[in-house]
């Protein structure tokens, strides 16, 4: 008799278990995939726009540094790199006024 109290038991353990795991799968499965930063190059493909021009996005801080763009360079860098959140990027300048690229 206690062999099978302790199976049943076993048994509905392993089923509440399961049953979190289905719950957690179903949760999951409602999230978003977050978005991805892309080179510059690949982001002006993307954004159907010119180098010099997201870079003045960015440099104007009409781009938000940590969501729409990262600085991937060093600090002793004379030259900055960015990786470019195209989805996010696209969504905020849709909303925002963009600054106009200065001729050098």
């Amino acid at each position: 008799m206690d062999k099978l109290f302790y199976i049943s038991a076993t048994l509905k353990d392993v089923v509440q278990k399961l049953d979190e795991v289905k719950a957690d799968v179903a949760r999951l499965a409602n999230n978003k995939i977050p978005d991805h930063f892309v080179p510059l190059l690949e982001a002006t493909r993307y954004l159907h726009c010119g180098r010099d021009w997201l870079v003045a996005q960015i440099k104007g801080e009409v781009l938000r540094s940590g969501i729409d763009y990262m600085d991937r360079s060093s600090l002793s860098a004379e030259r900055k790199r960015y990786l470019v959140n195209p989805v996010s990027a696209l969504r905020w300048l849709n909303k925002s006024q963009p600054v106009a690229v200065v001729p050098k």
